[in-house]
């Protein structure tokens, strides 16, 4: 017969064991949960010009034209001719300042060490070539693209950061299409954000480039402006904040008004600056109250518009603290070609 000694000496081993399992079962959960960053850094970067962005450039230049009576020069025509060609907009090569564009800002974030310094761990692109060649020039990174020669694709070889982990290509971060533009088709762009921003919290990386569209990226973020072309922008990006389609559709809605409201004020602000030049210019200069007829402001508004970089943005589902870190310099790049 087993002895009451030997049977607490089993009860008590037995305890011990449970507890153990119990103590390694919390400890894998405590693991598990630490491996998935709840707030994440993300790098923005918009692709360098493109040769659509250069197309519709000329013809903006010509309908501002138009309201003048201005003829429109001949390069700006044949460049806008082009635009009838809809397959070679929706995935165009970077033009020539585009190539500029990237030259400088890539030459700049090489001398910062910009990829090892913020710790990047991963980067993802757009599939449409501007985006993979802005991906390429400016952060070393690229995917490899077996199917096509580098006659078709320069950036078919692929390649990648030796710090970076990971390099990928993602359909959902493709720039809105034109069907996309339309009300039937309007909830296919807003689905596409929603469920990149799934992914986003999904991976295990905590510090991850984004290079993709300009029209994109404001109708994520509820902005009321673009970002410029090859602009580098800083974010934290909260995991645990829930997304959804609908979400981004609010906020989607209130960016688009909000770019409305914006315009409003500039058109109202431009003639009121018009129509105080013109009060100006008829007041006799020798009338001693003159001064009186101006606003108090009349001198210190001088309609610039301030650096959207230095303002707080209220940013939608988990988004925060937008900084802009880096943005094309066109007079460096003239005086470049001048030397």
């Amino acid at each position: 017969m087993t002895s009451d000694s030997e049977v607490n000496t089993v009860i008590t081993a037995t305890t011990a064991a449970v507890a153990n399992m119990a103590s390694d079962s919390e400890e894998n959960v405590v693991t598990s949960y630490t491996n998935t960053p709840i707030t994440k850094t993300i790098y923005l970067i918009r692709h360098a010009e493109s040769d659509e962005n250069r197309r519709l450039h000329s013809f903006g230049r010509i309908l501002q034209g138009c309201t003048s009576l201005r003829r429109p020069n001949k390069s700006d025509v044949v460049a806008s001719m082009e635009l009838l060609n809809v397959p070679a907009q929706i995935d165009s090569d970077v033009s020539e300042i585009g190539r500029q564009q990237i030259n400088q800002l890539g030459a700049r974030l090489k001398k910062e060490n910009f990829v090892e310094e913020k710790g990047i761990q991963m980067v993802a692109h757009s599939p449409l070539k501007r985006a993979r060649q802005t991906s390429e020039g400016m952060l070393r990174c690229v995917t490899p693209r077996p199917d096509v020669t580098t006659e078709e694709d320069c950036t078919a070889a692929g390649s990648k950061a030796s710090s970076v982990l990971r390099v990928v290509e993602l359909e959902i971060l493709k720039e809105r299409t034109p069907i996309e533009w339309l009300p039937t088709s309007y909830d296919a762009f807003t689905t596409r954000i929603a469920s990149f921003e799934q992914w986003l919290a999904e991976q295990p990386e905590d510090v991850i480039a984004i290079v993709g569209h300009s029209q994109y990226f404001k109708s994520m973020l509820g902005l009321d402006f673009k970002f410029g072309n090859c602009d580098v922008w800083e974010l934290q990006f909260d995991c645990s904040v829930p997304t959804s389609h609908e979400g981004v559709k609010v906020d989607e809605y209130t960016g688009e008004t909000g770019e409305t409201q914006r315009k409003l004020t500039e058109t109202l602000k431009s003639s009121l600056s018009f129509a105080r030049s013109k009060l100006m210019r008829d007041v006799d200069a020798n009338n001693t109250k003159e001064e009186s007829l101006l606003p108090p402001d009349s001198q210190a508004d001088d309609g610039s518009a301030k650096d959207s970089s230095e303002e707080v943005i209220k940013l939608p589902r988990g988004w925060s603290l937008l900084t802009k870190l880096h943005s094309y310099d066109e007079n460096m790049a003239t005086t470049t070609v001048a030397s």
